[in-house]
């Protein structure tokens, strides 16, 4: 029997195209792949010929289409659906967010992958820092995590929301003995509203994130229990943007994701995921947790195997 202790850190960046994290220079991310794992898959939705998402939180028209006589997620490539999706490992027509106004939501019947590890382990040490404030409002994140930090980034200002998550959560790993982090970042989706995500200053926010992942990284390889643990970090996005800025339609480039996942200490060699789905993340860190998927939660994900 292993004597390390599993553990799983999830990065959420929101609005992040894939192609503009290959193009720009953000060495911790880019480190992350080359010894990791990695993919990209498109979201199974979005809602055409609707106005865009011109915020990180407005909520706009949806015009349903016609179904096709199979499973149609009718949903608008948003940051509410996106982290639902992300947080409970199933797709908007299950866990009810279609876009950014939660009106649907059922996470009571679909919980996220933290409150599903608490559940289960409940010696386990859950938490969970964001700039968003509508994800512990609403519940995509539920109160029985243990750990939970909240700001507003439209009242702080989404940088320094996101450096103030960053200091915060850097200080949670380097003090206290967490099993399983999801820390949210949002100022590359507010950039990318405000300028779109081929202006300099998507890259400086790219860049900023990219900072705060590479400390939090090394508050992991500096905890005196490291030699024993054995970390899983996970990296992904809830949607992409079109090149003027905003999201909710059906392109490629708001429909494409991506997931890396890196095993620290071991060099998996950038091998592709395949097309890993915003689902699986949930599903991928429960597996590492020693959790087993229950047939009756009904999930779309399933753990990813790099």
């Amino acid at each position: 029997m292993s004597a390390f202790s599993s553990k799983v850190l999830v990065i959420g960046m929101d609005g992040l195209r894939f192609d503009r994290l290959i193009a720009l220079d953000a060495p911790v991310l880019a480190g992350l792949m080359s010894s990791g794992a990695y993919g990209t898959s498109k979201l199974p939705y979005g809602e055409a010929g609707t106005p865009r998402t011109e915020s990180p939180g407005e909520v706009v028209p949806k015009t349903p289409e016609p179904g096709d006589g199979g499973r149609v997620i009718r949903s608008r490539t948003d940051s509410g659906p996106g982290w639902s999706s992300i947080a409970t490992g199933a797709w908007p027509d299950k866990h009810g967010v279609v876009d950014n106004g939660f009106a649907s939501a059922q996470f009571a019947k679909y919980p996220d992958f933290l409150t599903r590890a608490k559940t289960a382990r409940p010696h386990l040490t859950t938490s969970a820092f964001f700039s968003w404030a509508a994800l512990a409002e609403h519940g995509a994140f539920g109160p029985s995590i243990d750990r939970r930090f909240v700001l507003d980034g439209y009242a702080v200002g989404w940088a320094e929301a996101d450096a103030q998550v960053a200091d915060a959560a850097e200080r949670h790993l380097s003090e206290d003995d967490p099993d399983a982090v999801f820390v949210y970042l949002g100022d590359t989706d507010e950039v990318a509203h405000d300028l779109g995500p081929h202006c300099p200053e998507y890259a400086a926010a790219l860049k900023a994130q990219d900072a705060y992942l590479g400390r939090l990284l090394d508050a992991i390889r500096a905890r005196p229990a490291y030699p024993g643990e054995r970390w899983t970090v996970l990296v992904t996005t809830d949607h992409g943007h079109v090149d003027e800025g905003g999201h909710g339609g059906t392109t490629d480039e708001e429909r494409t994701v991506f997931v890396i996942v890196n095993r620290l200490g071991e060099d998996l060699g950038g091998r592709s995921l395949g097309a890993p789905r915003l689902v699986d993340v949930g599903p991928t860190a429960l597996a590492v947790l020693g959790v087993a998927l229950d047939p009756a939660w009904d999930l779309d994900g399933v753990p990813l195997e790099p």
